[in-house]
């Protein structure tokens, strides 16, 4: 279908949109809600007289800071923000989403972005109609939820496994003092919006911040590394699979202690954990701090 096509039924159709928001209270509608319907409205004129036709999806991404203000686009800002977008999207799809860029058009700067993934074969049974949904749209959607929950300050736990896209997008907005605009465009017709501001990306980067919690345990295995500047290996079983532990000591204190490769032994550590605010644990160390009872009887036997 041409595009002279399908703007003659556009323009046939325009006076009937023009009612039919008149008549929805348009004034008081908001600007994606307004143009949702409009999406729709004309994908269903299209599809009277072409039942195969659809909409595109696109993600309208909008810049706005000193960087941006120019209309211009400095390659570093588009290879530093692309990536981690396209890894936030992939981990909401659980499946490798590549995203191109289209175009870059004016008003601070706007990058017009599309997923790149196979086209869907539509069935040859007419009566199945066309499918109007892909991989990426809910991944999309997911995103964004998560771009106003972050700017909103609330809990985004439930978006965990996409977080980690999301810091990397503030990382690269940082470097250049940016805020950032989304807009996405569905097959469907629904359109979606989110705003990540100074406020959202503050509260982006308090969420890498980390609490030392400490606590004490006992690890009882075989010694399989000593290294001189203080760290003893023990390894909890003879599975390749048995968890193995790197447990720091002070060096002097190691070498009064006379251990060696293959001994048994038994240590009371302190373990200090960092969690950051999502309760994901970021570093786990353990610091020795005496054997336990039992291999301290071991111990003075052997210096007897």
């Amino acid at each position: 279908m041409s595009t002279t096509w399908r703007q003659r039924v556009l323009e046939r159709n325009r006076a009937a949109n023009a009612r039919f928001f008149a008549d929805q209270g348009s004034e008081h509608r908001s600007e994606d809600a307004y143009e949702e319907e409009l999406r729709r409205h004309w994908l269903e004129a299209v599809r009277h007289y072409d039942p195969a036709a659809q909409l595109q999806e696109e993600l309208v991404v909008r810049l706005r800071g000193e960087a941006a203000d120019s209309g211009a686009l400095d390659f570093r800002i588009g290879n530093a923000l692309l990536k981690p977008l396209r890894e936030g999207v992939s981990a909401s799809a659980r499946k490798d989403v590549e995203l191109e860029l289209t175009g870059i058009s004016r008003g601070s700067t706007v990058l017009h972005v599309r997923p790149n993934v196979p086209e869907i074969v539509s069935d040859t049974n007419e009566n199945l109609g066309v499918i109007d949904s892909s991989i990426t749209d809910p991944a999309m959607r997911d995103f964004l939820k998560l771009v106003d929950a972050a700017e909103k300050e609330q809990d985004v736990r439930r978006w965990e496994r996409i977080v980690p896209g999301l810091n990397g997008v503030v990382e690269a907005l940082d470097k250049f003092d940016l805020s950032m605009d989304m807009r996405w465009f569905s097959l469907d017709g629904t359109v979606r919006s989110s705003h990540l501001s100074r406020r959202g990306k503050d509260y982006v980067r308090s969420l890498r911040s980390t609490e030392v919690q400490k606590t004490r345990t006992g690890i009882t295995g075989r010694i399989t590394e000593l290294r001189e500047s203080g760290v003893v290996k023990v390894k909890t079983g003879t599975s390749k699979t048995s968890p193995a532990y790197e447990i720091r000591v002070n060096p002097e204190g190691l070498i009064g202690m006379h251990l060696e490769l293959g001994m048994t032994v038994s240590f009371i550590v302190e373990v200090s954990r960092k969690t950051d605010m999502l309760g994901h644990a970021r570093s786990t160390e353990y610091r020795f701090l005496r054997v336990s009872d039992g291999q301290k009887r071991l111990f003075d036997e052997g210096q007897a």
